[in-house]
């Protein structure tokens, strides 16, 4: 599995390349460097984004988080789980996850079953308000998309898959997904002592989760408001990328344009990082809108900056925490 991520991401990177250097990369080049001082704006709204997907992890916890916890705190903890989501090519997206669990456990001493429930949860408020996110755009922009084009069957797929998807991530939740996975674990006789000794903690955590959905309703809806509300946030880095640009966008067409971008990246989760995949969709979605290429790929280039510089705070955070 490991082996096919290596390949997946050289495969994605030779498709990046391949696609900047048929624009050119002088252009690319010259695109991003005419911008000067203005690359600054490249940190100015993903704290805020953050900030909202924090808040949507935070009200996740089956048992409210204390007080003792600080928020920025909390918040730093994401940014280091969310660096190794992106930078471990094996994970998934996935392999920050332990590592949020284990530094609220060190530092806060908040219970690795709960925050690894929470994370869980926060997957299906993720999904369902990337859906709610991208039904928005759709509801603004439906008129400016072609009938049967590309773009329009781009959009009914990832609608489709990011709502059976978050329904069924619910259902099997719901289901007790931790008993099954104890009761499938007693079968291996290397692992039944293990399962056996856990079982209880198992348990505790699947009715844990469930007293959730059925008992936090207020929680959850807070939990879904506020990542919606970081989908929503993005829509303004679309707007102040394309403007330093010089393209004219619309908000509706920035809105379109960014819950495509982040449901490709739901899709491609196979891709590190979505490399290749993200610059192939934003090049697409671009070409539909009427833009041309060289202005699409410096786009899809101030992003990645904007995500390596990012996952550059987080390494950096994550090596002197222990300071902070």
């Amino acid at each position: 599995m490991k082996i096919a991520k290596w390949i997946l991401l050289g495969v994605g990177l030779w498709a990046m390349t391949r696609m900047i250097g048929d624009v050119g990369w002088g252009t690319i080049f010259s695109n991003v460097a005419g911008l000067g001082w203005n690359l600054l704006w490249l940190f100015a709204i993903y704290p805020f984004v953050f900030a909202l997907n924090s808040l949507g992890w935070w009200y996740a916890f089956p048992t409210p988080l204390s007080r003792k916890t600080p928020f920025l705190d909390f918040c730093l903890v994401r940014v280091i789980g969310e660096t190794f989501n992106n930078v471990i090519p094996g994970g998934a997206s996935l392999g920050g996850e332990p590592v949020k669990a284990e530094l609220l456990k060190k530092r806060h001493g908040v219970p690795r079953a709960q925050t690894y429930a929470s994370l869980l949860i926060v997957h299906t408020t993720f999904w369902l308000s990337l859906n709610a996110f991208l039904a928005g755009a759709l509801a603004f922009t439906y008129r400016q998309i072609p009938p049967g084009s590309v773009l329009w069957q781009w959009v009914f797929y990832f609608f489709a898959a990011l709502g059976i998807g978050g329904v069924l991530l619910i259902w099997i939740l719901l289901r007790g997904v931790f008993r099954k996975v104890a009761d499938l674990g007693r079968n291996f006789s290397s692992w039944k002592h293990y399962w056996e000794e856990k079982n209880e903690r198992f348990l505790k955590l699947d009715d844990d989760i469930r007293k959730f959905y059925t008992r936090s309703p207020g929680r959850l809806f807070l939990s879904t408001l506020f990542n919606l509300a970081s989908w929503c946030a993005g829509i303004f880095e679309v707007l102040i990328f394309s403007g330093l640009l010089g393209m004219e966008i619309r908000w509706t067409e920035a809105w379109l344009l960014e819950a495509l971008i982040q449901s490709l990246r739901i899709v491609t989760f196979f891709i590190p990082s979505s490399v290749g995949a993200q610059e192939g969709g934003i090049l697409l979605v671009f070409s539909q809108m009427g833009f041309a290429a060289p202005l699409a790929l410096t786009f899809a280039v101030l992003r990645r900056i904007r995500e390596i510089l990012w996952n550059a705070v987080g390494l950096l955070l994550w090596v002197f925490f222990d300071r902070i």
